[in-house]
Formats: C-alpha cells, structure tokens, sequence
C-alpha cells in the first residue's frame, strides 16, 4: 500500500507542476516584481492544492491579519510552504540557493518569492529593502526567522534584523505556530516522525517519506498581532518568538536544527 500510494501521488504532483510551469508562463512575465491580482488568486490555490496531494489535514485556529503584515513562523519543513500558502497576497522569504532548484526555484522567483543570500555581506539588508517595498504595496510577507529548519519540538531564537521591515512599513508583526503532529493512537502535540526536514535530508528521500504517510496532521494557529509602533527589531522578535513558544510546547533552547530555511 505504502508503494502504491507513493506512485499515486507522484503522478499527481508532476501534474499539478505541469499545470503550475503552464499557468506561470501564460500569466507572469521574466523579472516581474509582484504577482497580478489574478495569478496570486491562482498560486495560493496551487499551494493549497499540493497540501491536499501529500494528504497534509490543516486544522487551523484564528485568522490572518488584514492588510498587510510581516508574518512570522517557526520552521520545520519545506512543506510549511504549501500549508501556509493559501494566504491571499502573501510573498515568501527564502535562502538564494532555492533560486536555482530546477523548476521549484523557476516558480518560486516567478511568483513573487523574495530571496536572501545568508552570510553575504548586506544580504540582510537587501532583503529587508525588498519586504519593506512589497509590504508597503500591501502585502503580506512570511519569514521563517529561526533560519534554519528545526524538529519542531523547540523554537529557536529568532534573528531580529529582518523585523526591521515592519518598522519602515509601519505594519504589524502576525506570529503563526505550526505543528506536525503524530498520527491518531499516538500522544497528542508530539512532533511527526516524518514531517521535519533536517540533518542531512535531501529533498528526493524526504519527498519519499512524506509520500508514504496516510495522512499527516498540521496545526496551524495564527496567533495575535503584535504593534510595531515604539518599539524595536530585537523586542518584536522576542515576543513573536515567544508567543510561538508557548503553542509549540517547548521554549527557546537547543535543538537539531536544519538544512533548509
């Protein structure tokens, strides 16, 4: 059943990509800064649609922000992408490695995705001039601001230079809690075996492995806005690193952390 299932659901990703390379090439242009009201509409469909595909059951409490926000999330996998990416007018943060995955960075860079060369020199602040110029266009950013993928059970500290783009927009800071948890039978809020992507998982094997499970829990909780007014980079990744902790279950301390941020 497991091999079955895997095969099954592969064929119906390699679709649903032809159909995502197709749709991004009629309605997007090289080079484009933001995505159209239209194609946004279509991509955050597309994201939610990959969730449904890898069986990921989304059990979501409260609600985004309206208007535009920096939103904020612990990191566990490459799949927080698709979970939060039914968020309307929302633009992601990722590594520049990710820029040249073949046909995944094609239609991350097309659909808006912003891009941070980490450990370059500036990198840091270019991006933050980026989520600073979409915020200010109205939209929504997400961030992961641990930097790094973690096995869900701890947040890590947040880095706080990036939170500086709320300042400028003068827009609020949303923390979102993500958990993967245990199948049913299994203690409740436990970390899924399968969900995090980290140590030296490559993205082929990890696929895999996610591909072979019945069905994955997410517990999406979207958590209360923090006012940027007054204060500054450090405090806001602080609280919002905070508020995720609590949800989470664990606090700020040590643990394995990633290969993907």
């Amino acid at each position: 059943m497991p091999t079955a299932r895997r095969i099954y659901r592969v064929t119906l990703l390699l679709l649903h990509a032809a159909l995502g390379i197709a749709l991004t090439l009629l309605l997007t242009r090289p080079r484009q800064a933001a995505p159209g009201p239209v194609f946004d509409a279509i991509a955050c469909w597309w994201r939610a649609r990959i969730a449904r595909i890898l069986r990921l059951d989304l059990r979501v409490r409260g609600r985004p922000v309206d208007g535009p926000a920096l939103l904020v999330a612990n990191h566990v996998s490459w799949m927080d992408i698709p979970v939060l990416g039914w968020i309307p007018t929302i633009s992601f943060l990722s590594k520049a490695e990710v820029r040249r995955w073949p046909v995944i960075g094609w239609l991350a860079a097309r659909g808006g995705t912003l891009f941070i060369r980490r450990g370059e020199r500036g990198g840091a602040d270019t991006a933050a001039e980026q989520i600073t110029w979409h915020l200010i266009r109205g939209r929504k950013v997400l961030l992961f601001p641990e930097g790094t993928t973690t096995d869900g059970g701890l947040v890590r500290a947040f880095h706080p230079r990036l939170f500086a783009a709320a300042l400028l927009a003068n827009v609020a800071v949303q923390p979102i809690a993500l958990r993967y948890t245990r199948p049913q039978g299994q203690p409740h809020g436990t970390p899924h075996p399968s969900a995090p992507f980290i140590g030296d998982d490559t993205f082929p094997s990890h696929l895999w492995r996610v591909l072979g499970e019945r069905r994955i829990v997410v517990e999406l909780e979207f958590l209360a806005p923090i006012n940027t007014q007054g204060r500054e980079r450090k405090a806001l990744a602080q609280a919002a690193q905070q508020q995720i902790a609590q949800v989470v279950g664990g606090v700020p301390g040590e643990n394995r952390e990633g290969n993907v941020s």
